[in-house]
């Protein structure tokens, strides 16, 4: 009796149980030729498809919007599927049993490029297979055990992207509707006047420049559709206001549900829009229309979910299929930009916790997100993916920046709702959020440093820590020539090229050890009200000196709490008020600057510390893109004039390099210093400060050109 309840009780318990139930491998190789990364020796690739299944009856996953409305399989599940792809040491027996979860961006894979191993220009992003393609190799000889799976039902197939299908919600056997929302900018534009766009944006939507997947319209009668296009110059009336610009609305006789590469009137279609004149690139169009085929966004949350947990137990998949991974003890979880968003949200709802109550990403490193959330467990999903950029210029009717912002729990002033990112703390992370300058300008970030009125620093929690790369720029890429934007014409100034690598890495170690040794980290470095480095972002209080040539208006993105509808609840549901009803402003501060011009607060890397040029999270665009506006994503780099007479000529307040330096090798030294203090600070690795040193002694800075 005893045994056959025991049998019953197992039986019970593992059909319960979200899980994967099948890992189709569809490719395995060598990579780079079987090249040996240090210790660990070679590394092998891993290509295929995890199918998965969830029992929408289970609270923890109960919370997945419009899971009630998916169809179920024959034991009452829900079954989706997603891309899968692996990094992991050949003997695994050397590997250091860290998982390392790289949430894709855009489909994506772009840590190894844009924040961790210094992957130069022309490498590959989404199938490293050759040596350059890893940089120089950090997350491998680390010992890393790489793995990523795909969370978004909008991207589309197509250059190793990692996609995900998810089915649609469905009532009285039909497909939902719903309105829909989208924006039209240049961001997806490339810097032309297109005559058609797909319903998502267009083909190169957002900076990712891939495709998206589109809401159809229930009608290409936009009558039927309810259909509404209205145009303005921007999404801020001033930086001072959250309030949008009403904006003017397009009659239809001046545009369709169709596709008109050529000019109107093209050819009627469900998933296009046609303009009679194009799209201009200084304008923003916004377009609201009735809906069908939303898919279950929200359970791109579960695909994280359960292939980690699955991953991290070691066993065989429910169809007996090995599990491709072994010694798996920890797992750290990443996610820059919208997938950093998506880890704060991931988070906030709770999928850190698995089925069976069991932790799942042991540590997050969050990194570009701000203080937003992602817009992605709602009915007809504002993707993050194929959402525009949340900036000044365009993107901010989105629901994602909504109480709570901060991390740890405290009283939300305009309801008294109390809530917070964090509040499990039997299962929730370490959390490293790092941001850049960028954030300051364009993602709220200081709703997570002070309260919403600007008024008090807040304490974070004792498992998160705020790291600020001081003066950088929303994403670089290292060695990537500085440019101005699309077409290089787009912003007022050269973009910032300062990589953050030598700073991440010193803080993935420092987070590895924190979350599998207990070793305290680094103490934060953000910009606070207490040392005076976060303010109001005039000129007067942020100290930006009155550079020659480069203009200054203290623009930034806006925020206030927003009602998106009474069925928005918890960011999450169906959004009624496609335009929200802005209920209060939030005061947003930035950070204050040097007598350089670069940022005060936060780490410092030695080419803010010691500086060849002022360096910036923020830029403006042009009159044909806009004047005034903030250039999206780009910072700005103002080189400083080598000599005294050159500065005293042009006006110029900062001083020259010779001032600052004197010759090539005091300039070298002085870079040397800075990276051995924040060796001292464990804010950067032995070998990255050889590496540093080596590159300042190989720069032409101050170099005698005669």
């Amino acid at each position: 009796m005893k045994l056959a309840t025991l049998l019953l009780w197992i039986l019970f318990a593992f059909a319960m149980e979200a899980r994967v139930t099948r890992i189709e491998i569809t490719s395995r190789e060598s990579l780079a030729g079987g090249i040996e990364f240090g210790a660990v020796g070679a590394y092998e690739k891993l290509r295929g498809t995890a199918f998965f299944e969830v029992d929408p009856s289970d609270p923890r996953n109960a919370v997945v919007f419009d899971l009630d409305k998916a169809p179920r399989n024959e034991r009452g599940k829900v079954e989706f599927s997603a891309d899968i792809y692996i990094l992991k040491p050949v003997d695994q027996t050397r590997a250091k049993g860290t998982l390392f979860v790289e949430v894709p961006n855009r489909g994506n894979k772009s840590a190894h490029v844009f924040l961790m191993n210094d992957v130069l220009p022309g490498g590959s992003m989404n199938n490293p297979s050759t040596v350059a393609d890893l940089g120089n190799g950090f997350l491998l000889e680390q010992g890393y055990t790489l793995a990523y799976v795909g969370w978004s039902s909008g991207v589309v197939p197509g250059g190793d992207r990692m996609i995900a299908q998810f089915p649609i919600a469905m009532e009285s056997a039909q497909p939902v509707t719903g309105m829909a929302w989208t924006l039209f900018f240049d961001g997806d534009g490339a810097g032309g006047t297109p005559f058609t766009r797909p319903l998502m944006g267009s083909a190169t939507a957002g900076l990712g420049l891939v495709p998206f997947r589109s809401y159809a319209t229930i009608s290409t009668d936009s009558a039927a559709a309810n259909a509404d296009l209205r145009v303005r110059r921007s999404d801020s009336a001033s930086s001072g206001t959250p309030e949008l610009p009403d904006g003017e609305v397009i009659p239809t006789s001046r545009w369709s549900f169709a596709r008109c590469p050529n000019g109107p009137p093209g050819t009627p279609s469900a998933v296009d829009i046609c303009l009679e004149g194009g799209f201009q690139k200084d304008l923003v169009y916004e377009l609201t229309y009735m809906a069908t085929g939303s898919p279950i966004s929200g359970l791109g949350y579960v695909t994280t979910r359960d292939f980690v947990a699955f991953l991290r137990q070691g066993g065989p998949d429910s169809a007996g299929n090995p599990n491709p991974v072994s010694g798996i003890s920890a797992a750290i979880c990443l996610g820059i930009s919208i997938s950093g968003q998506y880890l704060r949200d991931f988070l906030y709802l709770g999928f850190n916790e698995d089925e069976q109550g069991r932790r799942v990403c042991d540590g997050a490193f969050i990194q570009g997100a701000g203080a937003h959330k992602a817009a992605l467990n709602y009915r007809f999903a504002r993707d993050p993916n194929a959402t525009p950029f949340l900036g000044q210029h365009a993107g901010r009717n989105n629901p994602d920046l909504a109480f709570p912002m901060a991390y740890g729990v405290r009283q939300d002033p305009l309801t008294g709702r109390v809530d917070g990112i964090l509040k499990r703390p039997a299962t929730d992370p370490k959390v490293f959020h790092t941001d850049s300058s960028t954030e300051y300008w364009q993602r709220r970030s200081s709703l997570t440093d002070t309260d919403e009125n600007g008024t008090v620093d807040l304490v974070q929690p004792s498992n998160v820590r705020k790291y600020v790369f001081a003066g950088m720029q929303h994403v670089a890429q290292k060695n990537a020539p500085p440019n101005y934007g699309t077409l290089n014409r787009k912003c007022d100034q050269l973009s910032n090229p300062t990589h953050p690598g030598i700073l991440a890495r010193a803080l993935l170690v420092a987070l590895e050890d924190w979350v599998r040794r207990g070793v305290e980290p680094p103490p934060g470095h953000a910009p606070s009200l207490r040392d005076g480095t976060l303010t109001t972002s005039d000129q007067a209080n942020t100290g930006f000196p009155n550079i020659p040539g480069v203009a200054y208006n203290g623009a930034f993105n806006a925020s206030g709490a927003a009602d998106f509808g009474p069925r928005v609840i918890g960011n999450s549901g169906i959004i009624d008020f496609m335009r929200p009803r802005i209920l209060n402003t939030y005061r947003i501060l930035v950070p204050k600057v040097d007598s350089i011009g670069n940022d005060a607060g936060g780490i410092r890397h030695p080419f803010v510390e010691v500086p060849t040029a002022t360096i910036t999270g923020w830029s403006l665009r042009r009159a044909e893109f806009g004047e005034g506006d903030l250039c999206d994503a780009s910072g700005s780099m103002i080189p400083l004039r080598k000599a005294r007479t050159e500065t005293a000529a042009a006006g110029d307040p900062r001083p020259s390099l010779e001032e600052l330096y004197g010759d090539h090798l005091g300039y070298a030294l002085r870079v040397a210093r800075s990276a051995l203090k924040l060796y001292d600070q464990r804010l950067m690795l032995w070998d990255d400060v050889y590496r540093l040193f080596t590159e300042a002694m190989n720069s032409n800075i101050l170099v005698d050109q005669r």
